[in-house]
Protein backbone atom coordinates (compact mmCIF):
# COMPACT_ATOMS: atom_id res chain seq x y z
CA UNK A 1 0.00 0.00 0.00
CA UNK A 2 3.09 2.13 1.35
CA UNK A 3 4.59 1.25 -2.67
CA UNK A 4 1.19 2.36 -4.28
CA UNK A 5 1.22 5.55 -2.66
CA UNK A 6 4.30 6.73 -3.17
CA UNK A 7 4.26 5.65 -7.01
CA UNK A 8 0.66 7.56 -6.90
CA UNK A 9 2.94 10.52 -5.05
CA UNK A 10 5.40 10.54 -7.73
CA UNK A 11 2.58 9.97 -10.59
CA UNK A 12 1.19 13.54 -9.04
CA UNK A 13 4.68 15.02 -8.81
CA UNK A 14 5.48 14.48 -12.25
CA UNK A 15 1.93 15.16 -13.98
CA UNK A 16 1.93 18.83 -11.48
CA UNK A 17 5.51 19.76 -12.41
CA UNK A 18 4.77 19.00 -16.63
CA UNK A 19 1.27 21.12 -15.93
CA UNK A 20 3.67 23.85 -14.55
CA UNK A 21 6.24 23.57 -17.26
CA UNK A 22 3.61 23.34 -20.00
CA UNK A 23 1.68 26.80 -18.05
CA UNK A 24 5.25 28.64 -17.78
CA UNK A 25 5.93 28.08 -21.92
CA UNK A 26 2.65 28.61 -22.43
CA UNK A 27 2.71 31.87 -20.56
CA UNK A 28 5.45 33.30 -22.57
CA UNK A 29 4.54 35.92 -24.96
CA UNK A 30 5.77 36.93 -28.17
CA UNK A 31 8.24 40.31 -28.75
CA UNK A 32 5.72 43.08 -29.76
CA UNK A 33 4.99 43.53 -33.31
CA UNK A 34 6.20 46.03 -35.68
CA UNK A 35 3.09 48.57 -35.89
CA UNK A 36 5.32 51.03 -38.49
CA UNK A 37 3.34 49.72 -41.47
CA UNK A 38 0.34 51.22 -39.89
CA UNK A 39 1.62 54.48 -38.53
CA UNK A 40 -1.35 57.16 -39.46
CA UNK A 41 -0.08 59.75 -42.09
CA UNK A 42 -1.55 63.04 -42.49
CA UNK A 43 -0.74 65.96 -44.24
CA UNK A 44 -0.24 69.09 -43.66
CA UNK A 45 -3.37 70.88 -44.93
CA UNK A 46 -4.84 74.32 -44.07
CA UNK A 47 -8.36 74.52 -42.54
CA UNK A 48 -9.76 76.51 -45.48
CA UNK A 49 -7.96 73.87 -48.28
CA UNK A 50 -9.60 70.84 -45.81
CA UNK A 51 -12.80 69.49 -47.20
CA UNK A 52 -13.30 68.95 -44.00
CA UNK A 53 -13.79 72.50 -42.60
CA UNK A 54 -16.76 73.47 -44.93
CA UNK A 55 -18.45 69.89 -44.51
CA UNK A 56 -18.79 70.29 -41.01
CA UNK A 57 -19.93 73.55 -41.01
CA UNK A 58 -22.47 72.53 -43.32
CA UNK A 59 -23.36 69.76 -40.78
CA UNK A 60 -23.79 72.32 -38.56
CA UNK A 61 -26.66 74.08 -41.05
CA UNK A 62 -28.15 70.53 -42.25
CA UNK A 63 -32.42 70.97 -41.47
CA UNK A 64 -33.40 67.43 -40.72
CA UNK A 65 -36.34 66.20 -41.79
CA UNK A 66 -38.71 64.80 -39.55
CA UNK A 67 -40.81 62.69 -42.74
CA UNK A 68 -37.86 60.12 -43.61
CA UNK A 69 -39.94 58.66 -46.03
CA UNK A 70 -40.19 62.50 -48.10
CA UNK A 71 -36.77 61.89 -49.40
CA UNK A 72 -36.45 58.13 -50.06
CA UNK A 73 -40.34 58.25 -52.11
CA UNK A 74 -38.91 60.75 -54.09
CA UNK A 75 -35.80 59.34 -55.10
CA UNK A 76 -36.37 56.22 -55.58
CA UNK A 77 -39.75 57.50 -58.14
CA UNK A 78 -42.29 56.21 -55.50
CA UNK A 79 -44.04 59.60 -54.94
CA UNK A 80 -44.10 62.54 -56.74
CA UNK A 81 -42.35 65.70 -55.30
CA UNK A 82 -44.59 66.98 -52.76
CA UNK A 83 -44.19 71.02 -51.29
CA UNK A 84 -42.90 69.47 -48.30
CA UNK A 85 -40.07 68.39 -50.07
CA UNK A 86 -39.65 71.09 -51.98
CA UNK A 87 -39.97 73.59 -48.91
CA UNK A 88 -36.37 70.96 -46.97
CA UNK A 89 -34.78 71.45 -50.26
CA UNK A 90 -35.15 74.89 -50.24
CA UNK A 91 -34.24 75.33 -46.43
CA UNK A 92 -30.67 73.74 -46.85
CA UNK A 93 -29.56 75.59 -50.19
CA UNK A 94 -27.14 77.08 -47.27
CA UNK A 95 -26.23 73.45 -46.43
CA UNK A 96 -25.67 71.99 -49.85
CA UNK A 97 -23.26 74.91 -51.06
CA UNK A 98 -20.97 74.68 -48.35
CA UNK A 99 -21.11 70.91 -49.27
CA UNK A 100 -19.89 72.06 -52.75
CA UNK A 101 -17.69 74.00 -51.59
CA UNK A 102 -15.72 71.69 -49.92
CA UNK A 103 -15.86 69.77 -52.77
CA UNK A 104 -13.69 71.76 -54.47
CA UNK A 105 -11.02 70.63 -51.54
CA UNK A 106 -7.96 68.23 -52.95
CA UNK A 107 -8.40 66.15 -49.57
CA UNK A 108 -10.92 66.14 -46.82
CA UNK A 109 -8.85 65.19 -43.33
CA UNK A 110 -11.18 64.19 -40.80
CA UNK A 111 -9.69 64.09 -37.34
CA UNK A 112 -7.84 61.15 -36.53
CA UNK A 113 -9.74 58.19 -34.79
CA UNK A 114 -7.21 56.23 -32.62
CA UNK A 115 -9.56 54.64 -30.27
CA UNK A 116 -12.71 53.41 -29.57
CA UNK A 117 -14.29 56.10 -27.45
CA UNK A 118 -13.11 58.68 -30.69
CA UNK A 119 -16.81 60.52 -31.80
CA UNK A 120 -17.17 61.18 -35.58
CA UNK A 121 -20.78 62.85 -35.45
CA UNK A 122 -20.72 63.97 -38.66
CA UNK A 123 -20.76 60.69 -40.24
CA UNK A 124 -24.74 60.06 -40.48
CA UNK A 125 -25.33 63.70 -41.60
CA UNK A 126 -23.37 63.64 -44.02
CA UNK A 127 -25.13 60.67 -45.01
CA UNK A 128 -28.47 63.05 -44.84
CA UNK A 129 -26.70 65.66 -46.77
CA UNK A 130 -25.91 63.05 -50.35
CA UNK A 131 -30.04 62.95 -49.95
CA UNK A 132 -30.80 65.85 -50.05
CA UNK A 133 -28.01 66.45 -53.25
CA UNK A 134 -29.54 63.56 -55.08
CA UNK A 135 -33.69 64.85 -54.52
CA UNK A 136 -32.83 68.29 -55.75
CA UNK A 137 -30.85 66.96 -58.53
CA UNK A 138 -33.48 64.24 -59.78
CA UNK A 139 -36.16 67.17 -58.89
CA UNK A 140 -34.03 69.52 -61.50
CA UNK A 141 -33.70 66.66 -63.95
CA UNK A 142 -37.65 65.88 -63.90
CA UNK A 143 -38.36 69.71 -64.68
CA UNK A 144 -35.77 69.72 -67.24
CA UNK A 145 -32.77 71.43 -65.43
CA UNK A 146 -30.06 69.03 -66.72
CA UNK A 147 -27.54 71.42 -66.09
CA UNK A 148 -28.28 71.55 -62.17
CA UNK A 149 -29.27 68.04 -62.06
CA UNK A 150 -25.45 67.10 -62.96
CA UNK A 151 -23.52 69.77 -60.94
CA UNK A 152 -25.58 67.92 -57.91
CA UNK A 153 -24.77 64.60 -58.96
CA UNK A 154 -21.21 65.81 -59.35
CA UNK A 155 -20.71 66.96 -56.22
CA UNK A 156 -22.22 64.04 -54.39
CA UNK A 157 -19.62 62.01 -56.19
CA UNK A 158 -16.79 64.19 -55.29
CA UNK A 159 -18.42 64.25 -51.90
CA UNK A 160 -18.40 60.99 -51.01
CA UNK A 161 -14.82 59.93 -52.85
CA UNK A 162 -13.01 62.87 -51.12
CA UNK A 163 -14.58 61.31 -47.93
CA UNK A 164 -13.12 57.80 -49.06
CA UNK A 165 -10.35 58.86 -50.30
CA UNK A 166 -8.70 59.66 -46.83
CA UNK A 167 -10.86 57.78 -44.36
CA UNK A 168 -10.07 58.53 -40.52
CA UNK A 169 -11.49 55.19 -40.11
CA UNK A 170 -13.73 52.05 -41.43
CA UNK A 171 -16.95 53.68 -40.74
CA UNK A 172 -15.78 56.65 -42.36
CA UNK A 173 -14.70 54.99 -45.22
CA UNK A 174 -17.92 53.18 -45.72
CA UNK A 175 -19.88 56.12 -45.27
CA UNK A 176 -18.18 57.66 -48.26
CA UNK A 177 -18.70 54.39 -50.50
CA UNK A 178 -22.21 54.82 -49.74
CA UNK A 179 -22.43 58.45 -50.66
CA UNK A 180 -20.65 58.14 -53.71
CA UNK A 181 -22.52 54.87 -54.84
CA UNK A 182 -25.83 56.25 -54.56
CA UNK A 183 -24.88 59.86 -56.21
CA UNK A 184 -23.47 57.29 -59.09
CA UNK A 185 -27.18 55.51 -59.13
CA UNK A 186 -28.48 58.87 -59.78
CA UNK A 187 -26.28 59.43 -62.48
CA UNK A 188 -26.86 56.60 -64.20
CA UNK A 189 -30.49 57.61 -64.22
CA UNK A 190 -29.38 61.06 -65.84
CA UNK A 191 -26.98 59.48 -68.40
CA UNK A 192 -30.39 57.20 -69.61
CA UNK A 193 -32.97 60.08 -69.85
CA UNK A 194 -33.41 60.63 -73.43
CA UNK A 195 -33.78 64.78 -72.87
CA UNK A 196 -30.65 64.67 -71.50
CA UNK A 197 -28.50 66.76 -73.73
CA UNK A 198 -25.29 66.08 -74.89
CA UNK A 199 -23.31 68.64 -72.58
CA UNK A 200 -24.49 66.84 -69.84
CA UNK A 201 -23.62 63.64 -70.68
CA UNK A 202 -20.57 64.75 -70.96
CA UNK A 203 -20.09 66.26 -67.98
CA UNK A 204 -20.77 63.08 -66.39
CA UNK A 205 -17.93 61.21 -68.16
CA UNK A 206 -15.47 63.71 -66.88
CA UNK A 207 -16.71 63.53 -63.46
CA UNK A 208 -16.61 59.97 -63.34
CA UNK A 209 -12.83 59.85 -64.68
CA UNK A 210 -12.19 62.26 -61.07
CA UNK A 211 -13.20 59.74 -58.81
CA UNK A 212 -11.80 56.57 -57.42
CA UNK A 213 -9.82 54.14 -56.89
CA UNK A 214 -11.22 53.03 -53.89
CA UNK A 215 -8.50 50.85 -52.37
CA UNK A 216 -6.31 53.28 -50.94
CA UNK A 217 -9.11 54.74 -48.45
CA UNK A 218 -10.16 51.16 -48.15
CA UNK A 219 -6.04 50.54 -46.54
CA UNK A 220 -6.22 53.90 -44.44
CA UNK A 221 -9.39 52.59 -42.82
CA UNK A 222 -7.72 49.24 -41.87
CA UNK A 223 -4.83 50.78 -40.57
CA UNK A 224 -6.72 52.71 -37.88
CA UNK A 225 -8.56 49.96 -36.88
CA UNK A 226 -5.29 48.17 -36.25
CA UNK A 227 -3.76 51.41 -33.99
CA UNK A 228 -8.04 51.47 -32.13
CA UNK A 229 -7.12 47.67 -31.33
CA UNK A 230 -4.06 47.91 -29.90
CA UNK A 231 -5.16 51.09 -28.12
CA UNK A 232 -7.65 48.12 -26.66
CA UNK A 233 -5.17 45.64 -25.43
CA UNK A 234 -2.99 48.34 -23.83
CA UNK A 235 -5.90 49.65 -22.19
CA UNK A 236 -7.09 46.00 -20.90
CA UNK A 237 -3.56 45.08 -20.15
CA UNK A 238 -3.12 47.97 -17.93
CA UNK A 239 -6.30 47.26 -16.09
CA UNK A 240 -6.70 43.79 -15.79
CA UNK A 241 -9.18 43.72 -12.96
CA UNK A 242 -11.53 45.42 -15.33
CA UNK A 243 -10.85 42.84 -17.96
CA UNK A 244 -12.37 40.23 -15.71
CA UNK A 245 -15.41 42.25 -14.99
CA UNK A 246 -16.18 42.85 -18.82
CA UNK A 247 -14.62 39.15 -20.24
CA UNK A 248 -16.01 37.05 -17.99
CA UNK A 249 -19.69 38.60 -17.11
CA UNK A 250 -20.80 36.58 -19.96
CA UNK A 251 -19.58 33.41 -19.63
CA UNK A 252 -20.90 30.27 -17.53
CA UNK A 253 -19.04 27.29 -17.55
CA UNK A 254 -15.94 27.40 -15.56
CA UNK A 255 -16.18 30.92 -14.62
CA UNK A 256 -15.12 30.45 -11.09
CA UNK A 257 -12.27 28.79 -12.19
CA UNK A 258 -10.73 31.09 -14.87
CA UNK A 259 -11.49 34.34 -12.83
CA UNK A 260 -8.44 33.25 -10.74
CA UNK A 261 -6.50 32.70 -13.45
CA UNK A 262 -6.94 36.29 -14.93
CA UNK A 263 -4.06 37.33 -13.51
CA UNK A 264 -1.86 35.14 -14.85
CA UNK A 265 0.22 35.84 -18.17
CA UNK A 266 -0.98 32.04 -19.58
CA UNK A 267 -4.91 33.93 -20.07
CA UNK A 268 -3.55 37.31 -21.95
CA UNK A 269 -0.91 37.80 -23.96
CA UNK A 270 -1.11 41.31 -25.37
CA UNK A 271 1.97 41.01 -27.91
CA UNK A 272 0.62 37.79 -29.45
CA UNK A 273 -3.00 39.27 -29.32
CA UNK A 274 -1.47 42.51 -31.42
CA UNK A 275 0.00 40.04 -33.86
CA UNK A 276 -3.16 38.00 -34.42
CA UNK A 277 -4.80 41.28 -35.24
CA UNK A 278 -2.23 42.76 -37.46
CA UNK A 279 -2.19 39.94 -39.57
CA UNK A 280 -5.80 40.11 -40.38
CA UNK A 281 -5.65 44.14 -40.70
CA UNK A 282 -2.65 43.07 -43.24
CA UNK A 283 -4.51 40.49 -45.26
CA UNK A 284 -7.11 42.87 -45.64
CA UNK A 285 -4.64 45.44 -47.03
CA UNK A 286 -3.34 43.44 -49.34
CA UNK A 287 -6.62 42.45 -50.68
CA UNK A 288 -7.62 46.11 -51.21
CA UNK A 289 -6.44 46.08 -54.36
CA UNK A 290 -6.85 42.84 -55.80
CA UNK A 291 -10.12 41.54 -57.91
CA UNK A 292 -12.57 39.85 -55.86
CA UNK A 293 -11.27 36.85 -57.30
CA UNK A 294 -7.88 36.54 -56.47
CA UNK A 295 -8.66 37.52 -52.51
CA UNK A 296 -7.95 35.81 -49.65
CA UNK A 297 -10.90 35.87 -47.64
CA UNK A 298 -10.74 34.85 -43.52
CA UNK A 299 -11.37 30.97 -42.57
CA UNK A 300 -15.22 30.58 -41.78
CA UNK A 301 -14.10 29.82 -37.89
CA UNK A 302 -11.81 32.95 -37.95
CA UNK A 303 -11.82 34.46 -33.87
CA UNK A 304 -14.31 31.88 -32.80
CA UNK A 305 -14.08 30.22 -29.68
CA UNK A 306 -15.66 26.79 -28.33
CA UNK A 307 -15.85 25.74 -24.86
CA UNK A 308 -12.36 24.02 -24.73
CA UNK A 309 -10.32 27.28 -26.12
CA UNK A 310 -11.59 28.78 -22.71
CA UNK A 311 -8.93 26.64 -21.53
CA UNK A 312 -6.25 27.42 -24.11
CA UNK A 313 -3.26 30.31 -23.47
CA UNK A 314 -3.78 33.74 -23.78
CA UNK A 315 -8.10 32.97 -23.64
CA UNK A 316 -8.66 37.19 -23.16
CA UNK A 317 -6.73 37.89 -26.55
CA UNK A 318 -8.84 35.33 -28.51
CA UNK A 319 -12.25 36.50 -26.86
CA UNK A 320 -10.76 40.49 -27.26
CA UNK A 321 -9.97 38.86 -31.20
CA UNK A 322 -13.56 37.98 -31.32
CA UNK A 323 -14.94 41.52 -30.36
CA UNK A 324 -12.46 43.63 -31.85
CA UNK A 325 -11.83 42.03 -35.35
CA UNK A 326 -15.17 41.73 -37.24
CA UNK A 327 -15.49 39.90 -40.69
CA UNK A 328 -14.32 41.88 -43.50
CA UNK A 329 -15.41 39.85 -46.29
CA UNK A 330 -18.33 42.06 -46.42
CA UNK A 331 -15.93 45.32 -46.45
CA UNK A 332 -14.33 43.92 -49.66
CA UNK A 333 -17.51 43.24 -51.20
CA UNK A 334 -18.35 46.85 -50.47
CA UNK A 335 -15.31 47.91 -52.43
CA UNK A 336 -15.60 45.26 -55.33
CA UNK A 337 -19.48 46.40 -55.83
CA UNK A 338 -18.31 50.23 -55.57
CA UNK A 339 -15.76 49.75 -58.30
CA UNK A 340 -18.57 47.66 -60.55
CA UNK A 341 -20.93 51.11 -60.33
CA UNK A 342 -18.09 52.97 -60.88
CA UNK A 343 -17.30 51.03 -64.01
CA UNK A 344 -20.82 50.62 -64.50
CA UNK A 345 -21.57 54.46 -64.78
CA UNK A 346 -18.55 55.17 -67.03
CA UNK A 347 -19.65 52.85 -69.42
CA UNK A 348 -23.85 53.30 -69.43
CA UNK A 349 -22.48 57.08 -69.65
CA UNK A 350 -20.18 56.53 -72.75
CA UNK A 351 -23.18 54.26 -74.30
CA UNK A 352 -25.21 56.78 -74.36
CA UNK A 353 -23.08 59.39 -75.49
CA UNK A 354 -22.51 57.07 -78.52
CA UNK A 355 -25.84 56.67 -79.42
CA UNK A 356 -26.76 60.43 -79.44
CA UNK A 357 -24.14 60.83 -82.13
CA UNK A 358 -23.84 57.61 -83.96
CA UNK A 359 -27.31 57.03 -84.18
CA UNK A 360 -27.08 53.20 -83.24
CA UNK A 361 -25.85 51.79 -79.52
CA UNK A 362 -22.27 50.13 -79.74
CA UNK A 363 -22.06 46.44 -81.69
CA UNK A 364 -19.18 46.01 -78.68
CA UNK A 365 -17.87 48.04 -76.46
CA UNK A 366 -14.68 48.26 -78.19
CA UNK A 367 -16.49 50.98 -80.12
CA UNK A 368 -16.45 53.81 -76.88
CA UNK A 369 -12.35 53.65 -77.13
CA UNK A 370 -11.03 55.98 -77.32
CA UNK A 371 -13.14 58.91 -78.47
CA UNK A 372 -15.90 58.23 -75.50
CA UNK A 373 -13.65 56.19 -73.00
CA UNK A 374 -9.93 55.26 -72.38
CA UNK A 375 -10.26 51.75 -72.16
CA UNK A 376 -13.17 48.85 -71.06
CA UNK A 377 -13.37 48.77 -67.96
CA UNK A 378 -12.56 45.29 -66.12
CA UNK A 379 -14.80 43.49 -64.11
CA UNK A 380 -13.73 43.89 -60.51
CA UNK A 381 -14.63 40.16 -60.11
CA UNK A 382 -13.22 38.56 -62.17
CA UNK A 383 -10.70 40.61 -64.14
CA UNK A 384 -11.96 40.08 -67.54
CA UNK A 385 -13.71 43.09 -69.61
CA UNK A 386 -17.18 44.12 -68.89
CA UNK A 387 -19.63 42.09 -70.81
CA UNK A 388 -22.16 43.54 -73.11
CA UNK A 389 -25.46 42.70 -74.92
CA UNK A 390 -26.51 45.64 -77.21
CA UNK A 391 -29.29 43.25 -77.70
CA UNK A 392 -30.35 43.51 -73.61
CA UNK A 393 -29.15 46.94 -73.37
CA UNK A 394 -27.35 45.86 -70.45
CA UNK A 395 -23.45 45.71 -69.56
CA UNK A 396 -22.74 43.92 -66.74
CA UNK A 397 -19.72 42.30 -64.61
CA UNK A 398 -20.02 39.03 -63.15
CA UNK A 399 -20.97 39.58 -59.50
CA UNK A 400 -19.36 37.29 -56.09
CA UNK A 401 -20.47 34.14 -57.25
CA UNK A 402 -17.92 34.61 -60.19
CA UNK A 403 -20.17 33.19 -62.94
CA UNK A 404 -21.57 34.66 -65.96
CA UNK A 405 -25.37 34.27 -66.47
CA UNK A 406 -25.64 36.13 -69.52
CA UNK A 407 -26.61 39.29 -67.63
CA UNK A 408 -29.30 38.00 -65.31
CA UNK A 409 -30.52 40.21 -62.28
CA UNK A 410 -32.66 37.45 -61.04
CA UNK A 411 -31.37 36.74 -57.26
CA UNK A 412 -29.81 33.70 -56.14
CA UNK A 413 -32.56 30.74 -56.25
CA UNK A 414 -35.18 33.78 -56.86
CA UNK A 415 -36.93 33.28 -60.57
CA UNK A 416 -38.29 36.85 -60.49
CA UNK A 417 -36.15 39.69 -61.80
CA UNK A 418 -34.62 42.18 -59.56
CA UNK A 419 -34.69 45.55 -59.23
CA UNK A 420 -31.01 46.84 -61.64
CA UNK A 421 -30.74 49.29 -58.99
CA UNK A 422 -31.14 49.02 -55.29
CA UNK A 423 -30.45 44.92 -55.72
CA UNK A 424 -28.04 44.63 -58.53
CA UNK A 425 -25.24 43.29 -55.31
CA UNK A 426 -27.85 40.56 -54.78
CA UNK A 427 -28.62 39.58 -58.09
CA UNK A 428 -26.96 36.56 -59.83
CA UNK A 429 -25.07 38.98 -62.56
CA UNK A 430 -23.59 42.83 -61.44
CA UNK A 431 -26.10 44.17 -64.36
CA UNK A 432 -26.42 48.05 -65.35
CA UNK A 433 -29.35 48.66 -67.70
CA UNK A 434 -27.76 51.36 -70.50
CA UNK A 435 -31.21 51.57 -72.50
CA UNK A 436 -32.99 54.98 -72.05
CA UNK A 437 -35.65 55.60 -69.24
CA UNK A 438 -39.33 56.68 -69.61
CA UNK A 439 -39.90 60.09 -67.81
CA UNK A 440 -41.74 60.34 -65.07
CA UNK A 441 -44.15 62.23 -62.99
Amino acid sequence: MKKFLLGLTAVLAVAIGGLAVFVSVASRDVAPPDEAEFAATRSDVAPEDNAFTYFLEATNLLVETTNAALSVDFRMGKAPASGELREWIAQNAECMALVKRGTECAICQTPPVETITTLTPYVNPWLHMQRILEARARLARLEGRFAEAADDLAVGMRFGDLIQKDASSLITYLVGLAIFSSSAEAALELARDPAAPPETLARLAAELEKVGPFDGGLAQGIKSEQRIACNIVDGLRNQLSSVGSIVWSDLQDGKRLLARLQKFKYCFKPNQTKRDMSAVHRRVIANASRIYADMVMGAPDEGKMGRLSLLQPNVFGKYLFMIVIPGFDKTLESKCGTDGILAGAKLTVACNRFQREMGRWPAELQELVPEFLAEVPRDPYDGAPFRYSEEKGLVWAVGKNLTDEGGSMRGPGVEEAAAARRDRRRAEDFVFEIQPIAKTE
